[in-house]
């Protein structure tokens, strides 16, 4: 299973990509800094590093520039992510031979690019344990859709998206295989909190994760609508 390192101090990304990893069949290691991320390199040789650039203490761009500058590491992939809007990122991010992703981003593009460089890296590191997925199941595995719902639960009710797979037809279908899969969670962005009774807002974040015992029943939005 091939490894995917993600440096990333927001808690709320973590969440997400880590879900579309684990879905696609990646193995994902997550870490906070630099430090912990340089540890990952060294013992867990992950197969491609996606690394945000602004990280507490030493920023992203240290961390490529020491990837780069070990023999042992120089070759592994690198996407870059980052929400700053200066001109210059994707020229420094190229120039130092990483991929470049900016914030907000669509899982679905960045798991397109980790499907690009796994192959590569998979195949050509030696003595590697990994098995590469063919193409086109790997492909397969990571496609998801984002739909928006309405989750009923005890006392109140939750309308945001979520992100279902779309080799399922019916939403009944593609539901029903989100939980039975092993997560407790089920994460929900673009969140909106409210009494079930009423249409009174409790709460507006931006990504939740929401407990698969606690949801009482789930419509798509265009039903509810």
């Amino acid at each position: 299973m091939p490894k995917i390192l993600v440096v990333e101090d927001q808690p709320s990304v973590v969440a997400i990509v880590r879900y579309h990893l684990e879905n696609a069949g990646f193995d994902g290691l997550f870490a906070g800094d630099v430090e912990e991320a340089w540890r990952h390199i060294v013992q867990e040789q992950p197969d491609v590093a996606v690394l945000d650039i602004k990280l507490p203490g030493s920023d992203g761009w240290s961390l490529l520039e020491k990837i780069r500058g070990d023999g042992r590491f120089r070759h592994l992939p690198v996407v870059v992510l980052t929400g700053l809007l200066e001109p210059d990122i994707a020229d420094r991010a190229s120039s130092l031979g990483a991929e470049y992703l900016s914030k907000p981003f669509a899982a679905s593009a960045l798991l397109s690019k980790i499907k690009n460089l796994v192959p590569a890296t998979s195949n050509g590191k030696a003595g590697s344990a990994h098995a590469t997925p063919a193409p086109s199941a790997l492909t397969s595995e990571i496609g998801v859709v984002s739909i928006g719902v309405v989750m009923l639960l005890d006392g109140y009710r939750i309308e945001g998206n979520v992100h279902l797979p779309p080799e399922l037809g019916r939403f009944s279908d593609a539901w029903e295989s989100v939980m039975r899969d092993h997560r407790e969670f089920v994460p929900v962005t673009s969140c909106r909190v409210l009494a079930s009774d009423e249409d009174t807002t409790i709460a507006t974040p931006s990504f939740i994760e929401v407990r698969k015992s606690h949801i009482r029943a789930v419509f798509p939005m265009d039903i509810t609508s």
